[in-house]
């Protein structure tokens, strides 16, 4: 009976073939002696291991007690716990082959630099601490490297550095400024009258508007205020060097003959930076509106290349000055006929009405009023550039209108330029100086347009290019 359950026991066990052995010493007749078998666990996977363990612990109490008389008992015992021991190690450790291997840390160099610093494809971002350490000091280089936060000046400050504004004021300025050198950077510092409702509100509003940085518009410093009751107001912008306002560049009292933008491109060049300064003011900068657009307000750059700044950027609102222009202002010819006849302040559409009256100062090269005397009444008769306009665009179509453009055109240009262009350039500040403010387009159908016009004009310019990679031989071959 023992025997007929030994045997069962050894089919229903197959992998423990051992046990048939030790079952083997109550009939000796049947297997031949010999030594002691091993376990063969090299035959066995682990998962076939684990199997036979969990299928030990199920055996009914019979073979159980039969398995623990077996003179191997002991090793079996081991063995099994040797495959429980192995199948934990597997299931609690990670295969080796999935990790990644270790990463170098990187040379980091003393005297290494910002600009010279490793590509991240041979340094990776976080990998020890020197990394971590080059990271934040990659950081701080960049945040050196940007403008600094908004200043409130103390007017002491701004006293000494203009030698109590005893210094000689910068000539075709709108306002009075002076050059100077603030906290070892050149600044312009203009001086506005100050009509703020609030003059607590001035260093959260300046803070807003210091975070504007537009490559058209010359960055805003800061600010000072000697005290909230004073009735100035003093703006600290960055100085552009090599720089002029547009009326000295278009009118020059020493040279009329001479003018640095002497070609049609270079006038539609500054026509597309005015317009893509001014849409960026007011659709997304914090300012309100410019205000006090002129042609002393747009400076002109000649290095790296000719471009137009737009300054004085957030001054109508820290100043709080957006009251009618006066008659001294009135002259010019920027300023808006709502605004003039103090029916309104300044607003969106006034700045679009001074921005077409500088896109035909740029065409025609003159003052935007001029006054001539009447031989008639012998009187002085005011004459603005917009009326001229007018008078080119007004009734004939085709060539003679084309004739008309070419003889309003300024002359110092040799009459080279696209007359199709140019027309539509007119056209353009036309509509941006309807009487009726609703009638004027907003800034950014302006800006598109002059874009467009700016485009055409550089491919007119590509194609009439001398070519410069031809060579001309004229010897015998």
């Amino acid at each position: 009976m023992i025997l007929q359950q030994d045997r069962t026991f050894v089919s229903t066990w197959p992998s423990l073939s051992f046990l048939s052995l030790s079952t083997s010493q109550h009939n000796t007749s049947t297997q031949p002696k010999g030594p002691k078998p091993q376990i063969p666990t090299s035959h066995l996977s682990r998962d076939t291991e684990f199997s036979t363990l969990t299928r030990f612990l199920s055996f009914p109490i019979s073979q159980s007690l039969l398995l623990f008389s077996s003179p191997w008992f002991p090793n079996t015992i081991t063995s099994l716990f040797l495959m429980c021991k192995k199948k934990k190690a597997i299931a609690a450790t990670a295969p080796t082959h999935l990790r990644p291997p270790p990463t170098p840390p990187p040379l980091v160099s003393s005297s290494s630099s910002f600009s010279s610093a490793p590509s991240s494809s041979s340094v990776p971002l976080i990998s020890s601490g020197s990394s971590v350490t080059k990271t934040s000091s990659q950081l701080s280089a960049v945040r050196s490297s940007l403008p600094n936060p908004a200043i409130l000046y103390p007017f002491r400050e701004l006293s000494l550095a203009t030698n109590n504004f005893l210094s000689k004021p910068l000539s075709s300025s709108p306002s009075p400024c002076w050059k100077c050198s603030l906290r070892k950077r050149d600044t312009t510092v203009y001086q506005l009258p100050f009509h703020l409702s609030d003059p607590k509100s001035l260093s959260s509003l300046l803070s807003l508007l210091i975070q504007s940085h537009h490559a058209n518009i010359v960055p805003l410093l800061g600010a000072s205020l000697p005290s909230p009751s004073h009735h100035y107001i003093y703006l600290v912008y960055s100085f552009t060097p090599s720089s002029s306002p547009l009326s000295s560049c278009l009118r020059n009292p020493h040279n009329p003959s001479y003018t640095p933008l002497n070609t049609w491109l270079l006038r539609v060049q500054v026509a597309s930076d005015m317009a893509t300064g001014l849409e960026y003011i007011h659709l997304h900068s914090p300012a309100s509106f410019h205000g006090r657009l002129s042609s002393s307000a747009i400076l002109i750059t000649e290095q790296p290349s000719v471009h137009a700044l737009i300054s004085l950027y957030g001054a109508a609102d820290l100043s709080g000055d957006v009251r009618p222009a006066s008659v001294e202002e009135s002259r010019r010819g920027y300023v808006a006929p709502e605004v003039l006849n103090r029916t309104t302040s300044a607003s969106h559409q006034s700045d679009v009405y001074a921005l077409g009256v500088l896109l035909l100062e740029l065409i025609s090269g003159e003052e935007p009023v001029k006054y001539r005397l009447d031989k008639g009444t012998k009187e002085m008769k005011q004459v603005s550039v917009i009326d001229k306009a007018n008078k080119v665009m007004r009734g004939e179509q085709g060539d003679e209108r084309k004739g008309k453009v070419r003889r309003w055109v300024d002359r110092r240009l040799n009459d080279s330029f696209p007359v199709e262009a140019a027309e539509r350039l007119i056209q353009i500040a036309l509509k941006c100086v309807e009487q009726d403010p609703t009638e004027r387009p907003d800034m950014t159908w302006v800006a598109g347009k002059v874009s467009k016009v700016f485009l055409e004009s550089k491919m007119w310019s590509d194609r009439l290019r001398v070519p410069t990679d031809i060579s001309v031989s004229v010897g015998p071959r």
